[in-house]
C-alpha cells in the first residue's frame, strides 16, 4: 500500500465500519490491532497496521526538517561551548512525528521544562533540557567546575535565572537557523520540572520533536524542541526543500567570472638568466654588472602566480624594458 491515508480519510473509514454495524472492541484502541500477522491463504503476509500513528509528515519531509535542524546543531555547539568555557558538541540526532501524549510519557526524567512562545506560530512550543546537563551549566557559568553529584528535583527562580543565559542564546541560535524560512521571535512564558504542568496541547495533537544530544568532557544531556504539527503545516514545504539545488547549472557563471575578473594576480617578466660560480657571486659589489644570456628581441617567459603562461619577446618603451606577449603556454 503506497498511500498514506490522511486521519480525515481515516476518520471516514472508521465511520464507515460503524455505520455497517462492525464492532469496535474495548480491550485494544480504535485503529490498533493486537494480533499477530495473519498468513493468507495466497501466502500474503498481512501485518496489523496502527490507524492513531500520525503520519502528517512524508520521510522526505522528516529529512528535510532533519537538515535545517543539523545547521542549528553546529551553531549550537560553538555557543554552548563559549557559554560553558569548555569543548562542548551538539548534534541533531533524531526529528520524529508523534502524539503530544506519547511524547510527554516518553520523556526521560528529571528534565527542565520551557513553555515558548515563538511568534509568528499561533501555539506555544516546549523546550527541555536535561536536568544534569542545565545544573552542570548553571555551575559552570557561575564559576564552578560543572562537576556534580546530585541533581535537585526542581531548580530554584534565581537557578532558572541562571539557566537562561544558556537557553536564552541557544533559542536564538535555533531561530537563526531558520532564518531562510520563517523570522521567529521567541518568549518564555513559564518554565519548571513537573511533567505534569506540561499538557500545553491536547494529547491527540501530533508534534514534531527535534532531538538534539550535549556531549562535553564532563557535561552530558539533550536539548528537545517540540513544535506542533498544527503551527509548522504552512511551513513544512519549505522545511522540504533542498535549498542546495535551487539553483540551475550555469547561472552563477556571470557572477563568478565578474568576481574572479577583480581578482588581483602577481605577474613576472623574467627578462633572463646567467649562470656564475658561487665564488663570483659572493665577490659582487655594488656597481658590478651581470651579463643576461637573452638579447632585445628574444623570447622570454612570463610566469602568472609562479607557474608559466605566457612567452614573448623583450623589447623598449621610450626608456623603460618591456615585453610584448607573443604565445600562451598550454593554451
Amino acid at each position: 500500500m503506497n498511500e498514506i491515508l490522511s486521519n480525515e480519510e481515516i476518520d471516514t473509514l472508521l465511520d464507515m465500519f460503524r455505520s455497517e454495524g462492525g464492532a469496535v472492541e474495548d480491550e485494544a484502541p480504535v485503529g490498533i490491532s493486537t494480533e499477530a500477522p495473519v498468513v493468507a491463504a495466497d501466502n500474503r503476509v498481512v501485518s496489523p497496521i496502527d490507524l492513531l500513528k500520525p503520519n502528517r509528515l512524508g520521510r522526505e519531509e522528516l529529512r528535510g526538517i532533519e537538515r535545517n535542524f543539523e545547521s542549528a546543531g553546529k551553531l549550537l555547539s560553538a555557543t554552548i561551548s563559549d557559554k560553558l568555557r569548555t569543548d562542548i558538541r551538539c548534534d541533531c540526532v533524531a526529528v520524529e512525528q508523534q502524539r503530544f501524549g506519547s511524547w510527554l510519557d516518553s520523556v526521560p526524567g528529571p528534565v527542565a521544562f520551557y513553555v515558548l512562545e515563538m511568534k509568528p506560530l499561533q501555539f506555544p512550543c516546549l523546550l527541555t533540557a536535561s536536568t544534569n546537563l542545565l545544573y552542570g551549566a548553571v555551575d559552570r557559568i557561575l564559576g564552578g567546575s560543572g562537576r556534580i553529584s546530585a541533581v535537585p528535583d526542581d531548580f530554584t527562580a534565581a537557578e532558572y535565572t541562571v539557566a537562561e543565559a544558556l537557553i536564552g542564546p541557544c533559542l536564538d541560535r535555533i531561530c537563526e537557523s531558520l532564518r531562510e524560512i520563517v523570522e521567529l521571535d521567541w518568549s518564555i512564558t513559564n518554565s519548571f520540572c513537573n511533567p505534569s504542568l506540561a499538557q500545553i496541547l491536547p494529547s491527540q495533537d501530533v508534534v514534531v520533536t527535534v532531538y538534539f544530544q550535549v556531549a562535553g568532557e564532563f557535561l552530558i544531556g539533550d536539548l528537545r524542541l517540540t513544535l506542533p504539527f498544527s503551527a509548522i503545516d504552512p511551513l513544512v514545504e519549505s522545511f522540504a526543500r533542498d535549498r542546495t539545488a535551487t539553483v540551475e547549472v550555469g547561472a552563477m557563471k556571470d557572477t563568478v567570472a565578474n568576481t574572479l575578473c577583480k581578482v588581483p594576480i602577481h605577474v613576472t617578466g623574467e627578462l633572463g638568466e646567467a649562470r656564475i660560480r658561487l665564488r663570483q657571486m659572493l665577490e659582487l659589489q655594488p656597481g658590478d654588472v651581470i651579463p643576461l644570456e637573452r638579447r632585445i628581441g628574444d623570447l622570454a617567459t612570463i610566469p602568472v602566480q609562479g607557474k608559466p603562461k605566457f612567452r614573448a619577446h623583450v623589447g623598449k618603451i621610450g626608456n623603460r624594458i618591456g615585453l610584448q606577449v607573443a604565445d600562451v603556454i598550454g593554451g
